[in-house]
């Protein structure tokens, strides 16, 4: 079997939907060795922020010497930057290799009892965890998949947990409100482990803060055990002061967005836990982290002349710090090419897009949870007062976007699978080098 059909293989274990549960996950680990127990790790939730918060904490704790392995997801393009070791991709003959084997295993499983079929987030988890095991990581850093407690990744028993804002998301699964949510996300909290968190919604910090004096897991909490100030954001990204178990001015990370600089602290606020573990990291070590650190498809600007911005956001909350942004960097009105999920809250999105937005074109990711871009293009004129177009395949309509641009550029926008599309789009053009914002 070759990469690419193996690829396909794996994408064709989707068709057995989201299962949240670890029995499968901690039985499929266990007869592959048990590879989660062969690395320490930091575990990171949330709603809006968790994949920055991951890759920041990466790349601190690779300037300061250790093997990182980062397993994040979705991919926008290629499965293999999911998983990466000191900021290289797994390699394809290294999926193959491994995710052969695992397949072996997965499939004995099944054959034993129907149920324990794995799901498609579930088999890569392993294949990534088996992969950083035979890479002799040091720290591995896995965001969360979906929710926290019932997620895959929480066979981890890490040396640190985060949990990042946390907002209304795939209700269909976590619950309808802020606090059923919460408690999801809290999930990841372990005995004894120390949480950092930025969350400071009354309804979500009171479950978050019940959960660790039950399982007497010590927090640190965004604005008050550690905290940022002085905020200043421009396109060559975000410069702040921050406050925790010492003080550093002017610390700066390249990722577009004030917000940037929460991301930021939570952190270093997670790396300053590791000291009790035995891994005191400089301040030199956190200068350079979080200065190389780079997270493609989130407020990622492409392209200056013409300015284009691709931004993954995919719900309301986060949608609407990304329009914050783009009026405060003075970047809006835009032409808004937007696409969403069907499990998420469209016209919530449409709503936080509209103020920023000079004309929208409606699409359609290629992706089987898409949303109808019919249906989306209603909720459109039913919530955007401007003018609105639908064109149902991606390419057309980022084609329509650049070529006729209302306002002071193109932003695409609604979806990770929609931005994957537009990279490979805006690459097939053949535009060259991508511009990136500090070269402004």
């Amino acid at each position: 079997m070759e990469y690419r059909d193996f690829t396909d293989w794996m994408f064709g274990l989707e068709r057995f939907g989201i299962k949240l549960g670890l029995e499968n996950t901690a039985e499929f680990l266990s007869r592959s060795g048990n590879p989660q127990r062969d690395f320490r790790s930091v575990h990171v939730t949330g709603t809006n922020g968790k994949g920055s918060v991951c890759v920041l904490v990466a790349e601190i704790l690779r300037k300061h010497g250790l093997k990182v392995g980062l397993y994040t997801s979705p991919h926008l393009v290629d499965f293999r930057e999911r998983i990466e070791v000191n900021g290289r991709r797994i390699s394809e003959e290294d999926v193959l290799r491994i995710g052969l084997e695992l397949k072996k295993t997965m499939e004995a499983m099944a054959s034993d009892d129907r149920e324990k079929q794995l799901t498609f987030f579930e088999f890569t988890t392993g294949l990534a965890f088996k992969h950083f095991s035979e890479e002799r990581v040091d720290m591995v850093v896995a965001e969360v998949g979906m929710g926290g407690r019932l997620d895959a990744t929480n066979v981890l028993l890490p040396e640190v947990s985060v949990i990042t804002r946390i907002g209304l998301e795939h209700t269909n699964y976590l619950g309808t409100t802020i606090p059923d949510i919460a408690r999801e996300k809290a999930g990841i909290i372990k005995s004894g482990v120390s949480v950092v968190t930025c969350e400071n919604k009354p309804e979500a910090l009171s479950v978050i803060e019940s959960t660790c004096s039950r399982k007497n897991a010590p927090m640190r909490r965004l604005g008050k055990d550690f905290g940022i100030s002085d905020v200043r954001q421009s396109l060559a990204g975000t410069t702040f002061d921050y406050r925790g178990a010492r003080r550093m001015k002017d610390l700066n990370v390249r990722l577009l967005g004030g917000y940037q600089a929460e991301n930021a602290a939570a952190a270093i606020a997670a790396v300053e836990e590791l000291a009790e573990k035995g891994i005191r990291v400089s301040e030199e070590d956190v200068r350079k982290g979080l200065s190389s650190a780079r997270w493609p498809g989130r407020l990622d600007i492409v392209s200056i002349e013409p300015l284009v911005i691709f931004d993954g956001s995919h719900n309301p909350d986060g949608v609407r710090t990304t329009a914050s942004v783009l009026k405060q960097l003075d970047l809006a009105p835009l032409t808004v090419v937007v696409a969403c999920m069907d499990d998420k809250d469209a016209r919530g999105i449409v709503r936080s897009l509209a103020p920023i937005a000079a004309k929208m074109i409606v699409t359609q990711a290629r992706y089987k949870r898409a949303l109808d871009a019919e249906k989306l293009l209603q909720i459109v004129k039913e919530e955007f007062a401007g003018g609105s177009e639908m064109f149902p395949d991606a390419r057309t309509a980022f084609e329509r976007g650049v070529g006729s641009i209302s306002g002071k550029g193109m932003c695409i926008i609604g979806s990770l699978y929609l931005v994957g599309e537009a990279i490979e789009w805006w690459s097939s053009r053949g535009e060259g080098a991508r511009t990136q914002a500090h070269k402004v």
